[in-house]
């Protein structure tokens, strides 16, 4: 997705202010783990489906929340081009850097969003990847229809993961975080690797 030259300036670029992306988990709340983010690296949370969410409730007459529902009435997915809107609005108020959960999934949602932080003094600086690596722990003792579907929502998650990182194409910048079932975000372990990412990151 991104040319040699972008990648070189994701890497090295200190005029600009960070984005971290990170990827969304079905199987355990991951909000220890971006708790931990938001600390080291000082970060604002933007997560979009909380947006619209927000959006539709608390600023439920302005044209861009009554466009949101009619695509929502109309049983459509609220489309890029509205959604890169949600995000314009939130952005512009922030000081310093920011972390977006479960958003970019397509190219379009990617381009859209890497043109909107440019223009807004951000550029993409780290990808988030959360993998659970014991699916057989998460099942053990469900009846079998559950742990079928169970089963296909992490492949589904697994897929989508691979889907980010290949359109991201930097593995310069993406760290896959596996965890295991129950979780506990907030070990040594994982603030130990995400200190890593940060030291590697400030000292280009």
């Amino acid at each position: 997705m991104f040319t040699s030259e972008h990648n070189e300036l994701l890497l090295y670029t200190t005029e600009m202010k960070q984005c971290h992306l990170i990827t969304s988990t079905s199987f355990s709340s991951q909000k220890g783990f971006e708790d931990i983010l938001v600390e080291i690296f000082d970060l604002t949370k933007l997560n979009i489906q909380e947006l619209l969410i927000n959006k539709l409730r608390n600023d439920s007459n302005s044209d861009l929340a009554n466009d949101i529902k009619k695509q929502v009435e109309k049983g459509e997915l609220v489309s890029t081009t509205l959604i890169t809107e949600l995000i314009r609005e939130k952005i512009i108020e922030i000081k310093n850097e920011i972390l977006i959960i479960g958003y970019p999934r397509t190219k379009e949602q990617l381009d859209y969003l890497t043109n909107l932080l440019s223009e807004n003094g951000f550029e993409i600086i780290q990808l988030w990847i959360l993998e659970l690596s014991n699916i057989e722990r998460l099942i053990e003792g469900k009846d079998q229809q559950v742990s079928t579907a169970m089963i296909k929502k992490f492949d589904q998650t697994k897929y989508q993961n691979k889907e980010i990182s290949e359109l991201i194409d930097c593995p310069e910048i993406t760290t896959k975080m596996e965890f295991e079932y129950p979780m506990e975000w907030d070990t040594y372990k994982i603030r130990s690797k995400i200190k890593d990412v940060y030291n590697t990151i400030y000292s280009k």
